[in-house]
């Protein structure tokens, strides 16, 4: 297991973020995600007049399938189906799945939820500030017209309790995304790059297991990829980050504590080009609880010139690349040569970020995660050597019962 690549942007990078991915998409399929921090001077269209959002977790639980306790299922509570309630306390990967692999506890609720079409941020603001709602009409989607563009919605989604699980999937029609952490408690992602996608359904239909790997249907522990050798990648996500996912990207995560993030979809020629939207229109038969698009993308409209235009007018810019940030260079056993030629960029930059104020207010008020308690390294030690280093000033954030209030 490595991590992915943690890039910095500025305020102008921020602007066009469809642009910044595009010049760094190499990297971003090779790895099947990367995760970005704006600097300081990035300004944000978030809203601030408070108002309580009110989501109630999804009715649905993982179930364990095999006595390995390595897949789990994930289900539809049972009406009167009493399930464990206790809470959760996560320091790390390895208390996670420790826990869930605990066989007293043979079920547990997700405890998340999504909220389709809402958003934190502000529409039509000053392009100095980043909104979420631009990215679709940044990106290849805008050549589609009005009608497309409008479909790809913001997701808020709540993770409600600490250990709150967000089950193995992908986008809808395979499409790029990108998800903001505006506040709580720090995500664990784990990453399969598309290229591992075969290779991983092989092995689901070997263990019998007639489940389909896009639409939330199971959560696999990582030490069955590290026993059948599929290639994955784990990032650490603290809010004020940015994730972006490759088209066809399989993600699975869960959340050290209650938290609030927001997400949405965008396209590059390469979906197209690629064979992703067209692999993304088979039917498939599987009970689909969160669909980010309320209709399906008609993708013959992506003709050959129209890409070329969309590239010439969009992306046929150069400037200078950014920076990846190589933190806590003690795990990665790659050198920083080998990361320069791997990523193609011309410095690295080890300088700790600071996070830019959020205008989200929690109730009780209390401390950020600091982002330093996440190492962005290339790492390749297995997951059940890797632990988060000690922070002295690291905040107990392990109250379930917090209530956060977030601003409309």
């Amino acid at each position: 297991m490595m991590g992915v690549p943690t890039f910095q942007v500025n305020e102008n990078e921020l602007q066009n973020i469809v642009y910044f991915t595009y010049k760094h998409e190499r990297v971003l399929k090779e790895y099947g995600a990367i995760k970005i921090q704006p600097d300081i001077h990035c300004k944000f269209a978030l809203k601030k007049r408070s108002k309580t959002l009110l989501l109630h977790p999804i009715n649905r639980q993982i179930v364990k399938t095999h006595s390995d306790n390595l897949i789990y299922s994930v289900q539809d509570i049972s009406y009167g189906n009493e399930l464990n309630k206790q809470m959760s306390i996560i320091k790390d990967e390895d208390t996670f799945w420790s826990d869930l692999s605990d066989p007293i506890n043979t079920q547990r609720q997700l405890n998340i939820s999504f909220s389709s079409n809402h958003s934190f941020f502000h529409r039509k603001t000053a392009r100095l500030y980043f909104d979420i709602h631009r990215i679709p009409n940044q990106s290849l989607l805008k050549m589609a017209g009005k009608e497309v563009v409008s479909e790809c919605a913001p997701c808020v989604k709540r993770a409600h309790r600490a250990g709150a699980i967000f089950p193995l999937s992908c986008t809808e029609q395979h499409l790029f995304s990108i998800d903001y952490h505006h506040e709580g408690g720090i995500h664990h992602w784990y990453i399969i790059p598309d290229c591992e996608r075969k290779s991983l359904q092989t092995i689901i239909d070997q263990e019998k297991l007639s489940i389909c790997l896009n639409h939330g249907q199971i959560v696999i522990d990582p030490s069955f990829l590290d026993k059948h050798h599929i290639r994955y990648h784990r990032i650490g996500q603290c809010p004020n980050e940015f994730v972006v996912l490759s088209a066809g990207t399989l993600s699975q995560s869960f959340s050290e504590d209650v938290s609030w993030s927001e997400s949405i979809v965008f396209a590059l020629p390469s979906w197209i080009e690629d064979g992703h939207a067209n692999h993304s229109s088979l039917l498939c038969q599987c009970n689909i609880f969160n669909n980010s698009l309320s209709e399906t993308i008609d993708i013959t409209v992506f003709n050959h010139e129209l890409i070329q235009k969309y590239t010439k007018l969009y992306l046929d810019n150069t400037t200078n690349d950014t920076s990846i940030i190589i933190k806590d260079q003690k795990y990665s056993k790659l050198t920083k040569k080998s990361i320069l030629e791997r990523v193609e960029d011309k410095s690295l930059n080890d300088e700790t970020m600071t996070p830019t104020s959020m205008q989200l207010t929690l109730i009780p008020q209390q401390m950020t995660p600091s982002c330093d308690l996440i190492p962005s390294v290339l790492a390749t030690s297995p997951l059940s050597n890797y632990s988060y280093k000690d922070n002295k000033d690291r905040f107990d954030m392990n109250n379930a019962e917090v209530q956060y209030q977030v601003l409309e």
